[in-house]
Parts: C-alpha cells; structure tokens; sequence
C-alpha cells in the first residue's frame, strides 16, 4: 500500500483541530516528513513520529488537495 505523505518546506505549527483557532500541538521545522490520514479543504491530518494533528497544507512538497 503506498502512503500519502509530505514534506514541509518551511516551519508549521501542528494543531489539535483544523482551525488556527484550535490548541497548538507543536512546532513542525522544514524538511520534515509528514504521513497524512486526510486532508479537507486547505487542512491535512498528519502523523509523524511523535505528533499527529493538522497543518495547513500550504507551501508543501508533495501531495496537494
């Protein structure tokens, strides 16, 4: 099975909820490599070794919704 993923192109902030109103999880840094479960509109839950929340999927390399 192949898996959807991403790589952040410049620093993110990992959050509880889609929202940028939501509970910060934590600081994502460039370059990093990101499994994503689902994306809905410009949002992508993400999971990677230690976090899982939502980014916006916005300056990304990789898939694009």
């Amino acid at each position: 099975k192949k898996s959807k993923s991403l790589i952040l192109l410049k620093d993110q902030i990992l959050f509880n909820s889609p929202s940028k109103f939501s509970k910060p999880l934590a600081k994502l840094l460039k370059g990093r490599l990101l499994l994503i479960e689902k994306c809905k509109y410009k949002w992508c839950n993400i999971k990677t070794k230690d976090y899982e929340g939502w980014i916006l999927n916005e300056g990304n390399w990789g898939l694009k919704y």
